[in-house]
């Protein structure tokens, strides 16, 4: 009986929308990878209702006394996956400077590392309200450029909607590092 009980617990409803969250990856992946103007809308489309499941996943769990430790490993990974998988396919296909996700996407290896690490020592690490804030803004910025690149008949509109998503990005980029630090300095500075 208690067996099944912890399984429930598993499979709440934000942990559901995590795996959800997961699941529509590879088909946001593959409707980029066409190139056509119809699979990139529809691919901005999934990528903005994965957006929304990250914010609504995270205020379940806490509105409704749905937390479980799976949950807090299963969010921020389906977090980073959607984010790096989308960047490294925009980056791909030229839609977002290489420098860019290298530095997004390294930013998460090393503060997951360290989650990681301290997770093992019994700590946890809770992101911070400027890591919310970047995840936030990447999610904006990368369905700016989606949106915009699927209408390239639009001209300066389609120009100016992908260097928008473009500036959203860079904030992004901003706040990535800034909680980087944030994080390294939290972690190793001195316990007194």
């Amino acid at each position: 009986m208690k067996v099944k009980d912890e399984t429930a617990y598993l499979w709440t409803l934000p942990n559901r929308l995590s795996l959800i969250r997961i699941l529509f990856i590879p088909v946001i992946i593959v409707f980029i990878s066409t190139q056509e103007e119809g699979f990139i809308l529809a691919s901005c489309l999934l990528f903005i209702i994965a957006g929304i499941t990250d914010g609504l996943d995270g205020f379940m769990a806490r509105k409704l006394n749905m937390t479980s430790r799976l949950g807090l490993y299963l969010d921020p990974i389906a977090d980073k996956l959607l984010v790096s998988s989308v960047l490294i396919a925009l980056t791909y296909y030229r839609m977002v400077p290489l420098w860019v996700t290298i530095i997004l996407i390294a930013r998460e290896f090393l503060i997951n590392g360290l989650r990681s690490f301290y997770a093992m020592e019994g700590t946890t690490i809770y992101p911070s309200i400027f890591g919310k804030l970047k995840t936030a803004l990447q999610i904006i910025g990368i369905s700016f450029i989606l949106f915009f690149f699927s209408f390239p008949n639009m001209g300066i509109l389609h120009r100016t909607g992908i260097m928008a998503g473009m500036f959203i990005l860079y904030g992004a980029l901003f706040f990535s590092i800034f909680s980087a630090i944030q994080y390294i300095v939290g972690v190793f500075k001195p316990k007194g």
